[in-house]
């Protein structure tokens, strides 16, 4: 939000200060953003002709899954690079909203809890909305065979959970597991891309002021991932 120092000069100062830090810290993201997003571009012209030359190449059958892979990394990175706030926020009805990246994702069930008789649809940025979810519907999807979206809707919140019945998340790991980048050794860990879909979501749900939960499935018995936004 603007803020402008007033006041006692101590408090100026202070306020200044303030703002020069905070600053200093915004163009520091925004230039690693840049650089993240600038490299991921770069790599996509040799990585595409890798791919053409492969084509070509008798044994070239081997090499198509580690380009396949190099590209899912790409496409992760420019996920992350991606500023998701130009989107403006508009009025959604969340429950359509879940049963259409339910469908999307393999018609996966979709259990409305509403708590309140109001409908009125949540100011939401829908597209970013819907990534968050299909993050977690695809990473439960890699470790589990059976997968649940629920939705409650209340006068204050709304609560997006998605539920598995694969291994989990340690409580020792869930911090970890949020962190950018980051891979676990674990069950959920193999085969676990490169490590940018729940920090996604976390970062589309704080920006919403909410917050991701991560813990475990009393239904299914693997993980639940939770996403609350306040309305």
């Amino acid at each position: 939000m603007p803020f402008h120092p007033a006041g006692a000069s101590e408090v100026r100062r202070a306020a200044l200060a303030f703002l020069s830090m905070r600053n200093k810290l915004e163009r520091q993201v925004e230039q690693r953003t840049q650089m993240l997003s600038g490299v991921s571009h770069d790599l996509r012209t040799p990585l595409t002709r890798m791919k053409l030359a492969v084509e070509f190449m008798q044994d070239g059958e081997e090499l198509k899954p580690d380009i396949t892979e190099m590209e899912q990394m790409l496409d992760g990175f420019l996920a992350f690079a991606r500023d998701n706030q130009t989107e403006a926020g508009q009025p959604v009805d969340p429950i359509a909203l879940a049963r259409e990246v339910a469908q999307k994702c393999g018609d996966i069930p979709v259990e409305v809890a509403q708590s309140t008789a109001d409908k009125t649809n949540v100011v939401l940025r829908k597209e970013a909305v819907s990534r968050a979810l299909q993050n977690l519907i695809t990473n439960a999807l890699h470790y589990g065979n059976t997968v649940h979206l629920y939705v409650a809707l209340s006068r204050r919140f709304l609560e997006y959970r998605v539920e598995d019945d694969g291994p989990g998340i340690a409580p020792q790991d869930v911090e970890r597991a949020l962190q950018p980048f980051s891979r676990l050794d674990e069950a959920r860990g193999h085969h676990a891309g490169v490590g940018l879909g729940l920090s996604i979501t976390l970062d589309i749900a704080r920006s919403h002021g909410g917050t991701l939960e991560l813990g475990r499935s009393e239904a299914l018995g693997g993980l639940s991932a939770k996403i609350v936004i306040p309305r």
